[in-house]
């Protein structure tokens, strides 16, 4: 059986999956971490830092994308090139978080994967 204090916090958790709890071993099994990845052709729910997110003087939105930058904090995003280090190309469409419903918001652009809050494979 999981401890109450225990069962708690991991509820309180935004991300916490609780399947992984074995009763009969009073045991709960942490996955290690990897980083997510980004492959091309392949779509994802992404969270970005709040520095990105209509910054158009960032460093992102000035040198890789002549000034056009993400207008919202989730979004959608289609993979369609990406270069050898972090840097990918997407096409997106901003999501609503709190409501689950995608809004009426495009944008093309390259992201630095490293800064990226991978939420779901699509």
């Amino acid at each position: 059986m999981i401890r109450p204090i225990i069962k708690e916090q991991l509820e309180k958790c935004q991300f916490a999956d609780l399947n992984n709890f074995d009763p009969n071993t009073n045991t709960f099994y942490i996955k290690k971490y990897s980083k997510p990845t980004y492959e091309l052709n392949h779509c994802y729910l992404i969270k970005l830092p709040l520095n990105i997110v209509n910054a158009a003087d960032s460093v992102l939105a000035v040198n890789w994308n002549n000034g056009s930058c993400p207008k919202t904090q989730y979004l959608k995003v289609f993979v369609s090139k990406a270069l050898g280090g972090n840097m990918i190309f997407v096409d997106s469409i901003g999501f609503d978080f709190e409501n689950k419903q995608d809004l009426n918001i495009m944008w093309s652009g390259w992201l630095d994967s490293s800064q990226l809050t991978q939420i779901a494979a699509l």
